[in-house]
């Protein structure tokens, strides 16, 4: 999973190591302050990691949290004003972070909205000082916001462009896209689906601020006919623009990205990957993408890079250009270029 914001600063959250059944598997975090910068590590130290991170924030300033593994069951938090040079201890969420990708989001004022394992949302100030409950599963599916997607579970909260509260969850009725907003009370917010849809299963896999605007990631159906469709909405949560679907059939998802001027990334099983430049264009297939290629991240411009994973080596290919017959030196698959390489020290044992 990775962010790139409109200066080119990026974070990507990776799994490296070994097993995760033998709790060999570590979760670490790399920023890239610009688009000029390397990628750099950034973990905040002190707090086992085997279960996941989460990560919210703009510019310099991040929140990071720590989902729930092995003993610990609630959610560590930790927040930076510089990059990641430093972390001072924040929060904690508890009961701990849900296992989704947009489990802590954060908005303008030091606002946060934290996602549970047991099924609520969480309202934090303070830079996650204070908890409050937002919602929960339950109380949805009583609203009469919830009667039309009857939610099964959240799946993932942001703040729109003007700073509404919004949480995706995955409906049970289908044909339904879960998205809702708060304005003095819970509204459906989600985008309408085309007469063709109306039969399939939605989910919302990913739901993010982007500029003044939100993006979110959906599935339609299942099987060798499920796709996924880009949406986008505006600072006041729509007017909402749909993709064109991008078939996927029986591919898992691996990962997903989001960049600048709402530009959306997936990887897929089968080494597929693929990039949507935003409203108005048309999924781009990439290259075949390097060996263990872990999340694409988007940007500055229209920068496309692959960060790779084995054991304790990120590497970063970025995808350019090569001529007819190149032999260049530390070209990969098609186009894609080495750049970077970063070697971590895993603890290996330390978490048994």
């Amino acid at each position: 999973m990775s962010f790139t914001d409109s200066a080119g600063a990026g974070r990507a959250i990776v799994e490296m190591g070994g097993s995760a059944a033998q709790e060999n598997n570590f979760w670490e975090l790399f920023v890239r302050p610009s688009g000029t910068a390397p990628w750099r590590l950034a973990t905040p130290a002190g707090v086992a990691d085997n279960g996941g991170l989460e990560v919210a924030g703009t510019g310099a300033s991040l929140v990071t949290g720590f989902r729930p593994s092995q003993d610990l069951t609630f959610s560590p938090l930790a927040t930076t004003s510089d990059d990641g040079a430093s972390w001072s201890p924040a929060g904690p969420v508890s009961p701990g972070l849900a296992d989704v990708p947009d489990a802590l989001t954060a908005g303008l004022g030091d606002r946060l909205i934290a996602l549970t394992s047991a099924g609520s949302a969480q309202l934090g100030t303070g830079g996650g000082k204070t908890w409050t409950p937002l919602s929960s599963v339950a109380a949805l599916t009583a609203a009469p916001a919830g009667q039309a997607c009857r939610p099964t579970g959240f799946t993932a909260a942001a703040f729109s462009g003007s700073g509404v509260p919004m949480l995706a969850a995955d409906c049970s009725r289908a044909g339904t896209v879960g998205i809702f907003a708060d304005r003095g009370g819970w509204h459906t917010a989600g985008p309408a689906l085309p007469a063709s849809l109306a039969g399939e299963d939605i989910g919302v896999l990913r739901l993010t601020a982007s500029g003044d605007g939100t993006v979110a990631l959906l599935r339609a159906g299942s099987g060798a006919a499920a796709s996924l469709i880009a949406a986008w909405a505006g600072a006041g949560g729509g007017p909402w623009t749909l993709s064109a679907p991008l078939p996927i059939g029986t591919s898992q998802l691996r990962a997903t990205s989001s960049g600048a001027g709402k530009t959306i990334g997936v990887i897929l099983t089968g080494g597929r990957g693929a990039t949507m430049a935003g409203p108005g264009s048309a999924w781009r297939a990439l290259p075949p993408l390097p060996a263990w290629a872990a999340t694409l991240t988007l940007g500055p411009g229209s920068r496309v890079d692959a960060l790779a994973v084995h054991g304790g080596t990120l590497s970063d290919w970025r995808l350019a250009p090569r001529p007819a017959g190149s032999g260049t030196a530390g070209a990969g698959p098609a186009g894609w270029r080495l750049t970077q390489t970063v070697h971590v020290t895993i603890p290996y044992g330390s978490s048994s």
